[in-house]
C-alpha cells in the first residue's frame, strides 16, 4: 500500500484530493496524531511475542477486565491529540465469512493514553478462526518456507510480504479477505484495513504454527495496522493526516462507513 499523504493547503485547493486517492482503502495507521496498531493476545501457552502495551498498563484504557484467559485479536488505539477523544461504534469485518464483531460500548481514551479494544469476555473474539484457509496455511504461503515469507513475518499466510504473496499466486484471495475496522470520533467516520491479517492470523488458525517450528501459541506483537507485519511487532507509523483525508471524503460522501 503506497502512503496516502494529504496537506492542509492541498486539501484547502483541491490539488491533493485525487480521485485515486477518493477511492483507496484507508488503511495507512496515522489519522492526524491518532495511531491505529493490531496485535493478537494469547495466554494460554508460553510465547515471547505477547502484544505490550496490554490491559492493566500505564495509560491503557479498555472495556476489558484484566485476569481473563486470553485467546484474541486485538486493535490499539494510540491518541497523541493532545486532549480526550470518544471513540464511538467501534467494529471488526471480516470478509471471509461476513461477520461483524460490535462488543464495544463507546472508550474514552485520554490525551496521551491508548486505547485497547479487544475481547470483553474469554473467546469472545477468537479471530484466529476467521481466516480463510482454515487450520494450516497453502504450502506455498507456510510460515517455514524462507523462499520469502519466513524471514518477514513468520506467521505465513496472507502476513506474508506482498511480493511473496503475489508469487504464490493469493494476492486477490488475500486483499478479499482482510479485515476491516471502522470507528467514529465525533462526527467522522475512520476505516481501516488489515492487509497484514493479523486480525486472523495470516487467514489460518495460528495455534497450528507449532507444526512448522512455532511455539503452538498466538500471539503477535502490535503491528501498525496496513503494513507488512512482523510476529515481534514493527516500528512507527509514516505520518499520513488521515484526519484530513477522512474529513474531505466525507465532504464528498465518498467515506467508507461502517458496515451493518
Amino acid at each position: 500500500m503506497i502512503p496516502i499523504r494529504l496537506t492542509l493547503a492541498g486539501l484547502l485547493s483541491g490539488a491533493a484530493l485525487t480521485l485515486t486517492a477518493a477511492i483507496a482503502p484507508l488503511s495507512q495507521a496515522h489519522a492526524s496524531s491518532i495511531d491505529v496498531y493490531v496485535g493478537y493476545a494469547d495466554n494460554l501457552r508460553a510465547s515471547g511475542f505477547f502484544p505490550t502495551p496490554w490491559l492493566g498498563g500505564a495509560n491503557v484504557a479498555s472495556q476489558t477486565p484484566t485476569g481473563q484467559s486470553l485467546d484474541t485479536g486485538a486493535i490499539r488505539v494510540d491518541n497523541a491529540t493532545g486532549s480526550a477523544i470518544i471513540v464511538s461504534n467501534f467494529q471488526v469485518y471480516f470478509p471471509n465469512n461476513a461477520s461483524t464483531f460490535s462488543l464495544w460500548s463507546n472508550l474514552t481514551i485520554g490525551a496521551g493514553q491508548v486505547g485497547i479494544f479487544t475481547q470483553t469476555g474469554s473467546y469472545n473474539f477468537d479471530t484466529s478462526d476467521f481466516g480463510q484457509f482454515g487450520g494450516a496455511p497453502p504450502l506455498a504461503l507456510a510460515p517455514n518456507n524462507y523462499g520469502g515469507n519466513g524471514n518477514t513475518s513468520a506467521i505465513g499466510g496472507c502476513a506474508s510480504s506482498s511480493a511473496f504473496i503475489a508469487a504464490a499466486g493469493y494476492t486477490a484471495a488475500c486483499a478479499a479477505t482482510s479485515p476491516v475496522i471502522t470507528f467514529d470520533i465525533g462526527t467522522t467516520a475512520y476505516s481501516f484495513t488489515d492487509t497484514g491479517h493479523i486480525l486472523n492470523t495470516g487467514g489460518w488458525d495460528f495455534v497450528n504454527n507449532g507444526g512448522y517450528g512455532g511455539d503452538g501459541n498466538e500471539s503477535i506483537n502490535w503491528n501498525v495496522v496496513g503494513s507488512e507485519p512482523v510476529r515481534g511487532g514493527n516500528g512507527v507509523p509514516e505520518p499520513a493526516s488521515l484526519a484530513l483525508l477522512g474529513a474531505g471524503l466525507a465532504g464528498l460522501g465518498l467515506i467508507r462507513r461502517r458496515r451493518a
